[in-house]
């Protein structure tokens, strides 16, 4: 009885959580504080703290930023009756700060600037070479819907809008026919995509969580059945999530 009690305690706390916390350095969620999840647009997964930069003031390499790949994966807060559910992940996950610049990977148009459902503010680019990229949970918008953007050009601030854990860019890329593909072998940095001046890159870029908004079974509110299942879940190492896509 009192195990219960203490549980619902916690629950109540986590749900009065302020907007943004410092996530736990273990990097296996600490709480069950996670939103409601469904199919890609990039939900978050809080991972282990990054090495310190190489040099002061420069972004850590590009795989050790990705913190969910592009394909199949968990998906943070949707449970079933056997655990977490497996799902698509339609883009990469990029772990960043709230507030660093996102450039445009590509020159084009801007087709779309502001919300856009779970994937909150988003930018989309139907670049020159027939592609189209998706930046998704954007803190703001810097372009507007019709304008042409340079490659490098600041188009957003990285945010924590739309159905996100944790503090990320969501990066998706879609081909000519309308085909979700990898980002990630277009890509050979972080600086393609992200441009924080020096002074904003911590010595250790450890995850920046968002707060929480807890949800059990396909979006009900949780029961504590439901807190004890996303207690004991441990996320597998990163370099495993991208096997088998």
């Amino acid at each position: 009885m009192l195990h219960h009690v203490a549980v619902a305690a916690l629950f109540l706390a986590l749900s009065a959580a302020l907007p943004c916390l410092a996530a736990e350095e273990s990097g296996v969620p600490q709480t069950p504080a996670l939103p409601p999840a469904a199919d890609g647009d990039g939900a978050a997964t809080v991972a282990p703290p990054l090495p310190a930069a190489r040099e002061a003031g420069k972004l850590p390499p590009l795989a050790e930023m990705i913190t969910s790949p592009f394909g199949r994966r968990r998906m943070p807060g949707w449970l079933s009756r056997r655990g977490m559910v497996m799902r698509e992940h339609s883009g990469l996950d990029i772990r960043a700060r709230l507030g660093w610049p996102v450039v445009a990977f590509d020159g084009g148009m801007v087709s779309h600037a502001g919300p856009h459902g779970l994937s909150g503010i988003v930018v989309e680019i139907r670049q020159d070479d027939g592609m189209t990229a998706r930046y998704a949970h954007l803190q703001k918008v810097l372009v507007s819907a019709g304008r042409r953007v340079r490659r490098g050009e600041a188009v957003g601030l990285v945010g924590c809008t739309g159905r996100t854990t944790g503090a990320h860019l969501h990066f998706g890329l879609q081909n000519a026919k309308g085909e979700l593909v990898d980002p990630l072998p277009y890509l050979r940095s972080a600086e393609q995509l992200l441009r924080p001046a020096p002074g904003q890159i911590p010595a250790e870029l450890t995850p920046q969580q968002c707060g929480p908004v807890i949800r059990g079974r396909n979006g009900r509110p949780a029961r504590i059945g439901d807190l004890k299942t996303l207690e004991n879940y441990s996320p597998p190492p990163i370099p495993a999530w991208g096997e088998g896509r």
